[in-house]
């Protein structure tokens, strides 16, 4: 009730696993909205997910629903106006509705659309041959942002390929955007930081040239209109008629916001009292491999004082009611052992532990510690343990178990055994990050009749010979299925009669994007779509095909790139240069990029499966029972904490950092801090060691805890297979 009653004034709410932030949050804005009727116009509520965002909508509208009938007088505030999002689509809907100049006509681009863009019109992504020796320096000064494989083509001084080039340039431009680093102290630091400076102002003039803008810069037009006379009028009021400024801003998840998040959103709230609220758990920040800065949550107090003059209002929602009381005592003790956690300004000052008000029960042993000396021994023993838990009723559904592992590919020597044992005892899983979309036989069908299609003679002009197979394989999927689909043959047949009587330097009517929305509209792809889980993969192909065609031609901005040209000198063969570029760029991308499953954001995990996830990809989410795997991964240092290190030195203001090591370390030790706390009846840590006996080893494993480990053997049971 602290939140929901709380007056005026900047308010920091420190929220632990469990303890209802978001229904805090629902709450407050009811009380501001209902009871001090506050314009729904004049508040701000971003989220760090569309998911997230909705669910609070729906939640305000039920509850409003809920009170109006018993107090009519509320059904006149109109929810609809309330600005709830992410902070990119706040910042496009704010930047059209007030009609900035610095965004007129701009198209914005997602993450996929931005690497084409880059890929095309930055040199750091170009072909090798216009490439400077400049160029080559800063790819081997910058090696840690490159994969590990590219990494090896560095140091050997090769030049990475192009896709390798254009996912580090993205990294390196959206963090100057995002650290709001000096562009000019970056010339003056001369070398490779004045190579990257370069590089990065020529790809904001083709950002501005295309009318182009990707997230980072969003962010940074938004500053830019905050800064003008209509921006404070956004703010304070009067930018347009009746219109109430904004009074009040709601940040949730703020401990992985970046910098120029922060900086957004001390300037939405700069009209006093400055009704700043952010909600978020230091302890559970793991982005910052995209920029997150868990500094920010951590030193809010000190941001306040020196945007507003004034301390906000700390309040601690340490009640955690999801848990058995057992798991809410290992998550205290597992984060509290650790030295590195208590150092200052790691944590929170003065935060409280987690209390347990879950109302669960029993004596059972709710945390306990499987040892094997092989991950396919520890694998079988999770698979007979959730057949026994589904056979015995302790489970209703196999969906109410969950594998939490650093990567969920199948290819992964520590995910591969899991996914093996399961299928062996015929439970079925769900691992839409398994990286296996182009496996998937609508994806196989899709692009073989695409290719069958536009490139008949199999000529694949000046591609690599692995692309090349990996097409075939689509090519032949296609050909040994197509007998079940006649009017999908015969589309493919007359769509490629088509090209081949139409004469040299042609243009074809129908555009790619129009040739892949027939061979979807067709059988099997009709009855597909029905099901859920193969509709948004089609639909994600749709979207990766417009987004590569919608990117555009270097030095040409009039002509569209989904145009089909046959060849200037050869009837009946699409231009060989245009198939080149589809095949290097759009084909290439999607089998390097290793394409992940959609997910149905409506959907945790479709029901009789057992879910893979990714610590990330669980974050926010609870299940009845947690299997935590490869607890023994090493806190070692990453892109992400050296480039800060890097970056540093070119920021205007920043908040000190700790080690890099220790960075490293205190990372890892809230990734696996996050896992724990998903599970509400029982968790399971899985610990491949054949030497790990009780006792001082304990400690060598992160997973495990941290020094002073006598309390590990009272609150779990071991248990050696």
């Amino acid at each position: 009730m602290d939140v929901v009653n709380h007056d005026e004034g900047p308010l920091w709410i420190i929220a632990g696993p469990g303890s209802g932030k978001t229904e805090v949050l629902v709450l407050r804005c009811l009380k501001l909205l209902l009871v001090n009727r506050v314009d729904p116009r004049a508040i701000i509520v971003t989220t760090f997910t569309e998911k997230a965002g909705k669910n609070l909508q729906d939640r305000l509208i039920l509850y409003k629903e809920h009170i109006a009938k018993r107090f009519p007088s509320v059904k006149d505030v109109d929810l609809t106006q309330l600005r709830v999002g992410t902070l990119h689509s706040l910042c496009n809907d704010i930047l059209l509705e007030y009609r900035f100049p610095g965004y007129r006509n701009c198209r914005p681009m997602d993450d996929m659309e931005q690497l084409l863009f880059i890929y095309f019109h930055s040199r750091i992504a170009g072909p090798k041959g216009k490439l400077s020796p400049q160029h080559k320096k800063m790819f081997k000064y910058f090696y840690y942002m490159f994969d590990s494989i590219s990494q090896k083509v560095v140091k050997s001084g090769k030049i990475p390929n192009r896709w390798s080039r254009a996912r580090v340039a993205q990294s390196l431009f959206n963090r100057l955007v995002e650290f709001e680093l000096d562009i000019d102290l970056m010339r003056q630091k001369g070398g490779n930081w004045s190579t990257l400076a370069h590089e990065f102002v020529e790809y904001e003039k083709a950002l501005n040239e295309y009318s182009r803008v990707d997230f980072a810069h969003m962010q940074s037009k938004l500053l830019e209109f905050l800064a003008t006379h209509r921006g404070e009028l956004f703010v304070k009021g009067g930018a347009k008629p009746n219109d109430p400024g904004i009074l009040h801003v709601f940040v949730d998840e703020y401990q992985d916001t970046n910098p120029i998040q922060s900086e957004i959103y001390f300037q939405l709230a700069s009209r006093e009292p400055h009704n700043l609220v952010v909600v978020g758990d230091d302890d559970q920040a793991l982005y910052r491999f995209r920029g997150g800065t868990v500094e920010s949550m951590i030193t809010f107090d000190q941001m306040c004082k020196k945007y507003y003059c004034i301390k906000p209002k700390k309040i601690s929602l340490a009640e955690n009611y999801r848990s058995h009381p057992k798991i809410v005592a290992w998550c205290n003790s597992y984060i509290n052992s650790f030295k590195t956690m208590k150092q200052p300004g790691v944590r929170v000052t003065g935060k409280p532990q987690l209390v347990a008000k879950s109302g669960i029960k029993g004596n059972w042993p709710a945390v306990s510690l499987i040892v094997s000396g092989s991950e396919k021994e520890l694998a079988e023993t999770v698979a007979n343990l959730i057949k026994y838990f589904r056979n015995n009723g302790k489970i209703k559904d196999y969906s109410n178990c969950v594998l939490l592992i650093h990567s969920t590919r199948e290819t992964k020597p520590w995910t591969k055994p899991y996914a093996d044992a399961l299928r062996e005892k015929r439970i079925s899983i769900y691992n839409p990050r398994a990286r296996k979309f182009l496996e998937q036989e609508e994806i196989k069908l899709a692009l073989g009749a695409l290719l069958t299609i536009i490139d008949q003679r199999k000529e694949y002009p000046m591609t690599p010979e692995w692309v090349k197979k990996t097409c075939e394989k689509w090519r032949e999927f296609y050909y040994t299925e197509i007998y079940k689909y006649k009017t999908l043959r015969d589309y493919v047949r007359r769509a490629a009669y088509r090209i081949i009587k139409t004469k040299h330097g042609e243009y074809l009517p129908s555009r790619l994007p129009d040739i892949f929305y027939h061979i979807i509209n067709h059988e099997p792809f009709i009855r597909w779509c029905q099901d859920p889980e193969r509709a948004l993969r089609i639909g994600n192909l749709t979207s990766m095909i417009e987004a590569y065609t919608s990117t555009p031609i270097p030095g040409s901005p009039g002509i569209d790139r989904g145009l089909l040209r046959i060849d200037r000198e050869t009837d009946g063969k699409i231009d060989p240069l245009w198939l080149s570029q589809l095949y290097n760029a759009l084909v290439t991308l999607l089998v390097q990029q290793g394409i992940s499953d959609p997910e149905e954001e409506e959907i945790i995990c479709p029901k009789g499966r057992v879910p893979f996830m990714t610590v990330h990809q669980a974050k926010g989410l609870e299940f009845p029972i947690v299997f935590v795997a490869k607890i023994d991964e090493k806190a070692e240092p990453g892109a992400e904490h050296i480039i800060e290190d890097e970056i540093r030195q070119f920021r205007k203001s920043y908040i000190p950092l700790s080690d890099l090591n220790q960075r490293a370390k205190e990372d890892k030790i809230r990734f696996y801090y996050v896992a724990y706390s998903r599970a509400q009846y029982a968790l399971f840590l899985l610990l491949k060691s054949n030497e790990l006996n009780p006792g001082e080893e304990f400690g060598k494993v992160i997973g495990l805890g941290g020094s002073n480990l006598n309390w590990l053997k009272k609150l779990v049971t071991v248990w050696r297979v």
